[in-house]
């Protein structure tokens, strides 16, 4: 019986780097020039000029995991085709890589060195994502729940969700306050991006939806990847939306982007400019529809103002008929009058002037003078008492008898 081990194949024994080395030329030759590989990005790093990270697939036998190694020329290649896609490389992105595999002789680690990316894959992966969470929303009874909240005519207390001091926040403050409309704000201040930014967006809104305070809600995030946005995709934050109990305007990312929280949001805008524009229109409609209400009010009145005036304007025309109509009735009667004044008085004075006549005759007659130049005489007392029959005289009494040319003094015997 032979000392040597009979294993069934060569005895040739090779160096820890020359077995690498063979197993990597195996790799290279079955998987030339490369192969496509999906899964899941975890625990991303680029701390340095290259990136590393796991591609990982979940299923029911468990976590597969390999380890994938981005160097930096070929993130600088593939740079471009990213920002054309809006993606960011990041934890939970799903992707689709291109590489070849690689044992590293130094810690006879295993990985997969990549050279494209497939940005397809992520989006189509996304599109998938949402369109799940949608039909769970919509076989929910959520999809269009926010919409049927009451929206004030003029929405001027507004509650705004979104990260302080960022340019989304800086815009839609500098679109409130150049209006001119004394809005009453309240802020909540969140992350819009990261692990925290989900849970702290849900809480906001709750928080700002259970006041009585507010008319309605701003959720605004400026532009960014759509991996940068993929958390208001996420269905805790459409959930939120859709059962809040105030309206929830959204100005999220870019004219491009739209997400699941914009499908569910009482209204969407494309960008938070025009968000917190939307709410201002809002507001200066409501100012010009009531000035338009103050305006039909005040041409009504106008018009009955109007109607008013030719209505006294016809009955004044008509009193001024009538008035003209009697002065120059009045004229009339006056000329008439005048005329009679004017020829009355003449007939009155000749009629006068003849009994003047008249009566100077007879009081001519009647003088004394011209009766006593026919004879008369007239005697008197000394003082001065007619005396009209011969008994009113006394004995021994003076008496005067005047005649036309004169006096004569006797006394009674």
């Amino acid at each position: 019986m032979s000392d040597e081990l009979d294993l069934g194949v060569t005895t040739e024994a090779f160096g820890v780097r020359q077995f690498i080395g063979k197993v990597n030329n195996a790799m290279k030759s079955t998987f030339t020039p490369g192969i496509w590989v999906h899964g899941e990005i975890e625990s991303w790093s680029n701390r340095t000029q290259h990136a590393y990270f796991q591609l990982v697939e979940r299923d029911d036998k468990g976590t597969a995991t390999i380890h994938v190694s981005l160097f930096a020329n070929n993130l600088r290649r593939l740079q471009p085709l990213l920002r054309q896609h809006r993606l960011t490389l990041q934890d939970g992105v799903k992707v689709k890589v291109f590489g070849v595999p690689d044992v590293y002789d130094g810690s006879g680690k295993f990985s997969l060195k990549i050279s494209d990316i497939d940005p397809r894959f992520t989006l189509g992966d996304l599109a998938a994502a949402r369109d799940e969470i949608v039909k769970r929303l919509i076989a929910g009874g959520l999809y269009g729940e926010n919409r049927e909240r009451e929206l004030p005519a003029a929405p001027l207390r507004l509650g705004i969700i979104t990260s302080v001091g960022s340019a989304a926040w800086h815009d839609a403050m500098h679109e409130l306050e150049e209006s001119g409309i004394g809005f009453d704000i309240k802020v909540a201040n969140v992350r819009v991006q990261g692990d925290e930014a989900i849970p702290m967006i849900v809480e906001a809104i709750w928080a700002l939806g259970s006041r009585d305070d507010l008319d309605v809600i701003l959720l605004m995030r400026g532009g960014g990847s759509r991996t940068d946005l993929a958390c208001f995709d996420a269905e805790e934050i459409a959930v939120a939306i859709a059962q809040c109990g105030l309206p929830v305007f959204t100005g999220i990312g870019h004219e491009i982007d739209h997400s699941i929280a914009d499908e569910v949001a009482y209204a969407a805008y494309k960008t938070p400019t025009a968000c917190a524009s939307a709410i201002c229109e809002l507001v200066n409609e409501f100012v010009e529809e009531t000035e338009d209400v103050w305006g039909g009010i005040a041409a009504i009145a106008q018009q009955q103002l109007a109607l008013a005036e030719s209505r006294l304007n016809e009955r004044g025309n008509a009193i001024r008929t009538k008035a003209i109509t009697a002065v120059e009735r009045a004229h009339t009667h006056v000329a008439l009058s005048a005329n009679r004044l004017t020829t009355r008085p003449l007939s009155l004075l000749a009629t006068c002037e003849s009994q003047i006549d008249y009566l100077a005759e007879r009081v001519r007659l009647l003088d004394p003078v011209n009766t006593m130049a026919r004879g008369w005489s007239i005697t008197r007392t000394t003082a001065g008492v007619t005396l009209r029959k011969a008994g009113d005289a006394v004995s021994g009494d003076d008496i005067v008898t005047t005649f036309s040319d004169g006096t004569v003094v006797s006394t009674v015997k």
